[in-house]
Formats: C-alpha cells, sequence, structure tokens
C-alpha cells in the first residue's frame, strides 16, 4: 500500500467537463437539488405483461449481474425462462440461487455449436437475451485471446443456431457496450448511436469484442433475416454488481468504513466520467426494446448524464456521512484509460418511452446495502 497517491495530487480540471456540468451532463455532489427533482417526477414506459406472459425465454449468462436481474423481470411478467451457465466444480451460482426452482438452467460453453444447437432444439425459445460475456475491461487485457473468442465465436455460434433452428424465435436482444465508443472526442460528448458523429474508437479488446458483436447481429439480420435487437449499454450498476467493477469496490469500502474495519477508500483514477444506470432500468430496456421488435438498429441504454468516480466517492461518503482519506492505486489503472463516456438516450425514449427512473443515490444506497447483507464478500481482494 506504500504506492498509494493522495487523491488531490491525481485530480485534474477539464475545460470541457466544465462546460458539460453547464449543460446539465454532469452530475455534482454539491448540487444534486434539481438532479433528484427530475427523478421525482419522472415516468416511464414498462414491459406489456400480457405480451410476455407464457413466453418461453433464454438468457445466455443468467448467473451474471445483469443476468440475475433480467431474470426476475421476465419472471415476474410470467415467462418461462431458461438460461445458460458455465460448469463449475461447486455447482453454486450465488446471484441466481434465489431463483432455484423457478427458472431452468442449462450447462453450456457457448462457443460449442454442438451444444447451443441441442438447447434451442429442446426449449424453441420465443425470445432471447445474449447476455453472456466477459466484460470485466482489465481481462481482457491480461487475457485477449480468450476473452475475444469467448465474446465473439460464442456470438458466432448464437447466431448461427438462431438461423437455422428456430421458427418461433421473435427477438434476440445482444447486449452490446459504451466500450465500443472508447476513446471519445471531448466535444462529441454525449455520444449517439449515429457513428457518423461518434464513430467507434474502442481502448481495450473486450470494446473491440462488442464492436464485433454488434456487427454479428447487424449482418445476420440483414443479411438472413434474424430478429437481432442491439443495445449499447453504458455502466449498468446495483446489488450483485461483481466485486471487481468501481462501484462495487467502493460500496464495499464504505461497509468496512461503517463496520470500523477500514480507515481510507482505494480507487482507480478519479477523473474518469461514467454514465451510471440502474441495472434494473437497464434490462427494463433490453425487454421493452424486444418487445417492441425495433430490429437490426443500436440504442443506447443510458442515464443521459456522466459524474467522475471522485465526485462518486465522494457522493457515497455524503450519504453515509463518513470522513476518511481517498487515495489512488496506480495498480488499478487501465493501461488505456477511457477518459469521458456519457450517453444520449434520445432515441429510446423518442421510439419506445424508456428511460431510468432511479437515481445514482438508488444505485449506491442499494449496492451498500446488498453487501451489507453479504458480508462474506467483504475483504476479498478484487483483481
Amino acid at each position: 500500500m506504500s504506492d498509494l497517491i493522495p487523491i488531490g495530487e491525481v485530480l485534474k480540471e477539464n475545460p470541457r467537463v466544465q462546460e458539460l456540468e453547464r449543460q446539465g451532463f454532469i452530475i455534482k455532489p454539491k448540487k444534486l437539488d434539481s438532479y433528484l427533482k427530475d427523478f421525482q417526477e419522472r415516468t416511464s414506459a414498462l414491459p406489456n405483461k400480457s405480451y410476455w406472459e407464457s413466453k418461453k425465454v433464454l438468457i445466455t449468462g443468467i448467473s451474471g449481474f445483469a443476468g440475475s436481474h433480467l431474470a426476475e423481470q421476465l419472471l415476474d411478467l410470467g415467462c418461462e425462462v431458461h438460461g445458460t451457465i458455465r460448469r463449475h466444480a461447486v455447482p453454486m451460482h450465488e446471484n441466481i440461487e434465489h431463483l432455484r426452482g423457478r427458472i431452468k438452467l442449462h450447462e453450456a460453453d457457448i462457443t460449442s455449436a454442438e451444444r447451443i444447437y441441442e438447447i434451442f432444439a429442446n426449449i424453441q425459445p420465443n425470445a432471447i437475451f445474449h447476455l453472456a460475456a466477459e466484460s470485466f475491461v482489465p481481462t481482457s487485457f491480461r487475457e485477449p485471446a480468450r476473452v475475444t473468442h469467448n465474446n465473439i465465436i460464442g456470438t458466432i455460434k448464437l447466431f448461427e443456431a438462431a438461423r437455422r433452428s428456430n421458427a418461433e424465435l421473435e427477438s434476440i436482444q445482444v447486449a452490446c457496450s459504451s466500450e465500443q465508443y472508447g476513446l471519445v472526442d471531448p466535444n462529441e460528448v454525449p455520444v449517439t448511436e449515429d457513428l457518423k458523429k461518434n464513430p467507434f474508437r474502442p481502448r481495450s479488446v473486450y470494446g473491440i469484442s462488442k464492436c464485433a458483436t454488434e456487427q454479428i447481429a447487424w449482418l445476420y439480420h440483414n443479411s438472413y433475416g434474424v430478429p437481432s435487437i442491439i443495445t449499447r449499454g453504458f455502466n449498468h450498476e446495483g446489488p450483485r454488481r461483481g466485486i471487481q467493477f468501481v462501484t462495487s469496490v467502493v460500496h464495499r469500502q464504505i461497509v468496512e468504513i461503517l463496520d470500523g474495519k477500514r480507515d481510507k477508500i482505494v480507487i482507480g483514477n478519479p477523473n474518469a466520467i461514467r454514465d451510471f444506470t440502474h441495472v434494473k432500468d437497464t434490462v427494463n430496456a433490453y425487454i421493452i426494446l424486444s418487445e417492441k421488435k425495433k430490429f437490426g438498429e443500436p440504442f443506447n441504454i443510458s442515464s443521459g448524464k456522466g459524474i467522475t468516480i471522485a465526485d462518486y466517492v465522494n457522493l457515497a461518503k455524503k450519504i453515509y456521512n463518513i470522513d476518511v482519506e481517498v487515495f489512488v492505486d496506480p495498480q488499478r489503472m487501465r493501461p488505456s484509460e477511457v477518459p469521458l463516456l456519457i450517453g444520449r438516450n434520445e432515441k429510446i425514449f423518442n421510439e419506445t418511452g424508456w428511460r431510468p427512473v432511479r437515481s445514482i443515490i438508488d444505485i449506491i444506497k442499494e449496492g451498500v446495502e446488498y453487501f451489507q447483507k453479504h458480508p462474506e464478500m467483504l475483504g476479498i481482494e478484487a483483481h
């Protein structure tokens, strides 16, 4: 821990960020009133239960963070929910243990064509949500070949199965990512779906794999008529987020401070700006776009506002009335950083009526509460 740097020595002023703040695109802990008032008055389109009731749905990566929340929502809508899981030596999948008996699980490597065809033949799904991917960006720097194979080849195998084996399929949603935009020019922020205005400049193998994922979905729709739903999700957060992701890194440390087991907060790049959307809002967007059959075109799933990681920490400290120093660990920095990502969500709102209804306060409180209820997940080193 001797290499930790006080956060004040790392913070940087950015004139473009100051301009974005004046325009209302940046969340500041000291200026929350208008932001929270907007959320109090918000409404959003919601999935239509009569459309989804009794549909057979397959979620790849159901045991993941977003997959588990999506499964909950689809069960509430009356779906028959199936999901793919990886084979584990110990058959425990913490995110979906509470759903045991209500969902049907299928062990599968999504890069195995034989296994994917078998699952399709057995289920005959009406809708697919493709969430199975290696999504932690630093992993794609450590294991680029494995991440590329899993994310790209797995998507091809899934779309080949969709093309060949299921006349009942009404939609196949692919969870793409804001990481595709990568190193955006600050003057392009907030980013739109229009690649003429916001071309892809991915800064990680993960981002590259998601560019390919989107192109596969687009190709199979345009060449074969596969009913592809393309979503570019910005950071989605909330309870059950993996411990290695920045929000959970902060939330766990808040719990340890409240328990008297820690006296500082340690983060990576405090200047990075991210657009955080609550995971429950994000999965609702996936469902609504599938229901509305918005095939073959991309949709940003974002809140439309960004916050620096430093201010995310400051806001968490403010909520829990704690006063500790914050440090930066250089080892938590990416080899090539994406400094600024905020997405416009006007397209999905105009075409479906969806918008996020949960605030960044909800994300922090529910994230902290989750780790308070799961103390066994504290004190584990996140990589």
